[in-house]
């Protein structure tokens, strides 16, 4: 045990990546298998050599700040939402390199979940980890998510979103309501910053069938506080959401929300 020192504060230097994430992950409620704690160290060499050898991926490669930037960081959902033991249709939007998805996912692996992001090189990624972690129950999209928020196969069928530091809130708003069931939650990674546009877009968010639940605040070591948003779907958003990204933005500069 390591008494006499806040969260964050030891150095990775005194124990091996494992045994550090595991520390981490206690305070949030999370006992780390060891299965998942192999999958955790396996996600981050891959993740440093992708980004060494093949393209960028993130701007953190310290195996230090990838447990806590990353994979604590994502699994601070835990504060705001139950997962153990459940059995939910999740999706993660703009995922990137895979995060806050898949390591939640590792944590909670009953969870079924999917991974979208644009960009072709991400999605390639993610295939190739994923067949290095084994898993086959986890599905990744090359796509928009505003356009497959508008496929019937996509549209109210998930009970938590996932979005991570992706674009302004309200374009989180309109593009990941429509994925969720009646019921179900819209989780947002924001800043500071971002909070203030909460009561902004009170009235959009009530237009799209949502409702502001919890605001979770935290910190990750002595950085600047943090916040996880969360959504609820109360009632159907209108068909004619998420419109088109372009329509979207300009709707953003003009600072109507409609």
């Amino acid at each position: 045990m390591f008494h006499g020192k806040r969260r964050g504060e030891i150095h990775i230097s005194e124990l091996n990546f494992k045994d550090f994430l595991s520390d981490q992950a206690r305070p949030l409620g999370i006992v780390l298998s060891k299965e998942a704690l192999n999958m955790f160290e396996v996600y981050k060499s891959v993740l440093q050599d992708w980004n060494e050898t093949r393209f960028n991926l993130t701007a953190i490669t310290d195996d230090r700040e990838i447990a806590l930037k990353h994979f604590i960081d994502s699994l601070e959902i835990s504060k705001a939402i139950k997962l153990e033991n459940k059995e939910l249709n999740v999706i993660d939007i703009g995922t990137g390199a895979g995060f806050p998805g898949l390591p939640v996912k590792i944590a909670f692996p009953r969870l079924k979940m999917i991974l979208v992001d644009s960009q072709r090189k991400r999605t390639f990624f993610l295939t190739v980890l994923l067949r290095k972690l084994a898993f086959n129950d986890v599905e990744v999209f090359n796509a928009r998510g505003e356009e497959l928020a508008n496929d019937e196969a996509f549209r109210g069928k998930f009970n938590v979103v996932l979005m991570r530091e992706l674009d302004k809130l309200p374009v989180n708003v309109e593009i990941g309501l429509p994925f969720l069931k009646k019921g179900g939650s819209l989780v947002l990674w924001k800043g500071k910053g971002d909070i203030a546009e909460v009561e902004k877009c009170g009235q959009f968010i009530n237009k799209l069938g949502g409702k502001v639940g919890k605001i979770q605040k935290y910190t990750l070591e002595s950085e600047r506080e943090r916040y996880l948003i969360i959504i609820k779907k109360v009632n159907p958003t209108p068909a004619k959401y998420p419109r088109s990204y372009s329509s979207i933005m300009r709707s953003l500069k003009k600072g109507v929300y409609t």
